[in-house]
């Protein structure tokens, strides 16, 4: 008897630390929407060598003939070349993509916490966000070295605007752009709009209150200065992003000194 092979088709393609892990936990809690052995499987960007083969068998054993999602934030962060949104559109024509962003000075704070707190990158450990943000950038952009490459990573994730480009030239309206913003100030709204994407019938619960990121708590890791710093790097970006994935682009306060 030939084993059903399911097959997924919504990918929540980032960013890291945008919200993917709010959209995943608010999409399978979908009784038609279901995860893979894991949210983060990172076939197409760090595992494609291992087959098609390999990628199904995380979804072995779910119920037939319904939707399977895969959350790996590389999919958007690692997609410098067309090459990898490529990759997912021939595995799935028809696939439905979810890509949810967050203001970019605050994703490059939590994504330096993320590196101290879980990866426990050694030179990072002792270093504190002001540090981190204020380094040469002549000096960090050949990106070789544990510090320079997570500079490089934590800078560059946060600069939306042409990879988002690259990902709608190949997939149209199947890309559905949010922004964290709105899971925080119209979540009922923005959550019908994730299920409607994907094709089912919207649900609501009101858990799914209680998985948004607080607003611009990460802000109060660095100084004016480093907010500064950080701002004329990234808010051109951004707000070219918002007008053009339709955000209403709001740039915050710096913190207090």
């Amino acid at each position: 008897m030939t084993q059903t092979i399911n097959r997924p088709d919504i990918f929540i393609i980032g960013t890291m630390k945008g919200g993917t892990t709010a959209v995943h936990r608010i999409l399978t809690e979908h009784p038609e929407i279901h995860s893979g052995t894991q949210k983060e499987i990172h076939y197409f960007s760090l595992n494609y060598a291992e087959g098609d083969d390999w990628y199904h068998r995380h979804f072995e054993g779910l119920p037939a003939g319904q939707h399977y999602v895969d959350a790996s934030p590389t999919y958007f962060d690692a997609s410098n070349t067309p090459l990898l949104p490529r990759l997912i559109d021939r595995y799935s024509p028809q696939g439905k993509l979810i890509l949810i962003t967050r203001n970019p000075v605050e994703r490059a704070i939590s994504h330096f916490r993320h590196l101290q707190v879980v990866n426990k990158i050694p030179p990072l450990l002792e270093m504190d966000a002001d540090t981190f943000f204020n380094r040469d950038l002549a000096r960090m952009l050949p990106a070789v070295g544990l510090i320079q490459s997570n500079f490089m990573h934590a800078m560059t994730f946060s600069l939306y605007l042409a990879k988002a480009q690259r990902y709608r030239s190949i997939f149209g309206d199947r890309l559905l752009v949010i922004d964290n913003s709105q899971l925080r100030n119209d979540p009922k709204a923005t959550v019908r709009r994730l299920f409607e994407h994907v094709g089912v019938d919207p649900i609501w619960k009101d858990s799914f209150l209680e998985i948004r990121h607080s607003n611009n708590a990460a802000l109060r890791d660095i100084s004016p200065a480093t907010f500064d710093r950080l701002s004329r790097i990234m808010r051109a970006d951004y707000e070219a992003f918002c007008a053009t994935f339709g955000i209403d682009f709001v740039w915050p306060a710096p913190p207090e000194g």
